[in-house]
Formats: structure tokens, sequence, C-alpha cells
């Protein structure tokens, strides 16, 4: 099969290289999740170009601005996606991956000039989600993500049989990284189109998948969901999750009922992702008497190094909030024509990456928040995720967020919003956080939501939230 994978990416990057696309160049993609991925991901690489997929969630005009700022080639996307982009105006042309124009690409002599790429090349812009502003293109080069592969084989420790079920979409780095990180061991990759339960126990039970990686909301409906008592997930070796914050509860079902090993994995796209992992054995170790753990992320993993500064970028004391300094093999290069956040990010080879952390005395991370989502009130620092760890623990609570209100007297002022179990209510959550943060901390309003807005891996959109705290 990676014969015929070698043979089929070879013959399309021929086909690549006649259509006008070279080393430097960038080649877009946009398609649902499918083979098109692992085509065009490495038949670019092997021409030292680099792949940039578009995420099919995006609206008209973020699309436009990513193909102003990335100038493709060329682009490859599937059906309705090249349509739609041909009538945006996508920069170069547009090979739609389901007509004749793609099979004839794909029927070009296999590509022969095997080391032409360098290990300095970009081979994968990934344009951030925006979050907060503008999407800045994420450029990781072919040792990097290389690099990436060899640390995840070793910490979620790869087996040449093991099959990885990918439930995310491949425009995304958590699963767009396993396109080449699979190749590090020979892994048989199975890929959903789109997630379902359903669509989860079938691939599981039919390919005897042996690794999956989930978000907590991906989690959460799998357990809630009514056939999962009669699934056969046994072939099931080891759940990652991550991209999200997992609530305690939700973890420790999980792991009862999925009857596998659990790996918790923290990183950002600048980074490849991958940067610690809190592995079975932790797990285990929290379920004996160390439940904090599951407040964790893990510990560093091999090839990566965490520090902790402050805003001066002075080492913190041990045991003292921090944002996060990476230096690492697998740190991007650079952000895609944009120094001045290139110079702001990379800093004497460190990358900082804007969250905000702790190390415990064992070296285990705990995530703080991100560091523009800290709150100060009254001169006291507060980070949102250690409001929301409190109120994940209370019955009525599925899942909450914690933003922050400007106040006259005391800068800002905590808001919990509250997505709650069928049945529950928000009395007794103030009395509940009374008892369990100190008075600055605890939030003065509680709203009850429905739902909450999200990237497309499962990350609560903060933004969005405070933009409807300030309309009510």
């Amino acid at each position: 099969m990676f014969s015929e994978l070698r043979d089929r990416v070879r013959r399309l990057a021929t086909g690549l290289e006649d259509a006008g696309v070279g080393p430097g160049d960038r080649v877009a993609l946009m398609a649902d999740n499918g083979l098109v991925f692992f085509d065009v991901y490495l038949a670019a690489a092997y021409l030292g170009a680099a792949a940039v997929p578009l995420n099919t969630q995006l609206t008209d005009p973020e699309l436009a601005f990513i193909l102003s700022s990335a100038e493709p080639r060329l682009t490859v996307a599937s059906g309705r996606y090249a349509r739609r982009l041909g009538a945006i105006g996508a920069a170069g042309p547009v090979v739609d991956a389901d007509a004749d124009a793609y099979e004839e690409l794909l029927r070009s002599a296999p590509f022969a000039d095997l080391d032409r790429a360098a290990e300095d090349d970009t081979a994968l812009i990934l344009y951030t989600s925006g979050t907060t502003g503008r999407p800045k293109g994420v450029c990781l080069t072919q040792r990097g993500l290389a690099f990436n592969g060899m640390t995840m084989a070793l910490v979620q420790r790869f087996r040449p049989d093991d099959v990885c079920l990918s439930t995310t979409p491949l425009h995304h780095t958590a699963a767009g990284a396993r396109v080449c990180s699979m190749l590090a061991d020979g892994q048989t990759h199975v890929v959903l189109g789109s997630f379902s339960p359903e669509s989860f126990f079938t691939a599981v039970a039919e390919h005897r998948v042996t690794v999956s990686v989930l978000v907590p909301a991906q989690i959460r409906r799998l357990l809630d969901h009514p056939g999962f008592d009669g699934a056969d997930l046994s072939s099931l070796r080891l759940i990652v999750y991550g991209a999200a914050p997992a609530a305690e509860p939700l973890i420790r079902q999980a792991r009862e009922r999925f009857g596998c090993g659990m790996h918790q994995s923290y990183g950002i796209t600048e980074c490849v992702s991958n940067l610690t992992g809190l592995l079975p054995e932790d797990h285990d170790l929290a379920m004996a008497g160390r439940p904090e753990l599951l407040g964790s992320c893990g510990r560093v993993v091999p090839g990566v190094r965490i520090e902790l500064r402050d805003e001066g970028g002075a080492l913190t004391a041990p045991g003292e909030v921090g944002e996060i300094w990476v230096k690492s093999e697998k740190a991007m290069a650079c952000y895609w024509r944009d120094p001045g956040q290139t110079a702001e990010a990379l800093v004497g080879g460190w990358l900082r990456t804007g969250d905000l952390g702790r190390f415990d005395d064992d070296g285990y991370l705990y995530i703080a928040g991100r560091a523009k989502d800290m709150l100060i009130s009254g001169g006291v620092n507060i980070y949102p995720s250690e409001i929301e760890a409190v109120l994940h623990l209370h019955p009525a609570v599925s899942e909450a967020a914690v933003v922050g209100r400007s106040d006259p007297d005391w800068g800002e002022r905590p808001v919990a919003f509250v997505a709650l179990h069928p049945g529950g209510g928000l009395d007794g959550l103030l009395d509940w956080c009374r008892a369990r943060l100190a008075k600055v901390k605890v939030p003065d309003e509680f709203i009850a939501v429905d739902g909450f807005p999200r990237t497309a891996t499962g990350k609560i959109l903060k933004v969005r939230l405070r933009e409807l705290l300030a309309e009510v």
C-alpha cells in the first residue's frame, strides 16, 4: 500500500511540476477528508513546494484573505469547493479533484528528482484559526514535520501494526500532521470523511482501529450515544485527546468505558502540536491517588524544551505561572510574509506560545490559559482555566467557559458561560464557587447556554463569548 501511495504521489508531483509548480511555490487545497490530502501534502514536498490547506468552514472573505496572502501557484479543490473558489477568484488555476483534470495529473510519469527538496524547505503552511485576529500562516519545514513524527512515535509508542483513525479535519494541525508522522513506521491510516458516533463505531470495528485522536466534544458525543455499549471497541489500545480542555469527570468516565489507555496532548500549530503528553500510566496514577494530574497536560515530550517566563522574558520561580516558551526542531520557521509577528514570536531561538502554565514538582505542566485571556481584577491575576475546572466538577455542569467583563471599580470581573446537563440549573453554582475559590475569583455572573461557538477542532471561541457579553 505504501508503494502504491509513493507511486501515486510521485506521479502527482510530476503533474504539478508540469503545471508550473516549483520549489518555494504554494499549492492550496480545499476538500473534505480523503486521499487528496495525502496526495497534495506529499507531492508538494517532493517539489520543495508547500501545501496550504484551506479550512472548509471559513467564510468567503476569510478564504479570500488567505488566498491573497499565500498566492498559490495552483489550487486543488474538490467539487463544490472548486466552484466556490472559482467564484471567489482564487489566485492561480483551480483543479477540481473530482474531475478528469486531476486524474490527468495522476497519469504523469513518476517524479525522478528525489533529491530536490531540502530539509529547511517549508512543506506545509497552516493558517491559524484567527480566533484573536487575522489568521497567520505558520510555515512548517520538512525537517520539523519529520522530527514531529519521531517524537510522536516515541511518546505515543507507535507500532508498525497500529491502525490510526483520524476523526477531525485533515486541514488542521493534529490530524494533518498524521499524514507525515504515519510514515515513521508504516502505520495504517483510516480517515473519516466526517465524524459521527455511528461512523466512528463502524470504522473501529471494521478496520480494527488501535489508536484514535478525539477532541473532548467528540468523546462526550460517543459516551452519550445509545449505541456505545453495543459497539465493538475491543481493538482500541489508545485514545489521544486534546485540542480543547477536558473536564475531569469526562476523562474518568471515558477511561472506564472505553477500556483502553488514555493520552492527553498539549501543543500548538507553531510546533506541529505534540509538546507534552499525559501518558496512560499517568492516568493510572491519577486514579490511584493523584487526581490533580487529570488537570495537567503531562510532561514534556522528547525533543522539546519548555521554559516558563514572565513578561520581561525572565524565568519564573518554581510553581509560578508564566508564559510557555518552547525550543525544538519542530518549531515553525516563521509566519508567512509577516516579519513583525515572526520577530515577536521567535526570540533567541525560542518560540513564545502565548499560553500560560505552571510546572509542579514532578514536571507536570498545568495550562492556565492564554496570556490574552488572563483577567486582572483588583490587581490580582485570574486564570479562567482555574475557575472552569471548579465548575466542571459541579454535577449540573456539562461544560463551562470564563471570560472577563470590564468593571469600573475592579478593572475586570469574571463571567461564566455554562452548558448544563439535562435537568440542571444555575442554582447553587455561586455557593459552589465560593466554597472552592478565593473571593476575587468567584464569577459575578453565570449565563446558561445551549452550546458554545467553536473552531473546527472543538476549541471554544472566547472572542465570540466576549462579543455576546458586550450585547447583554
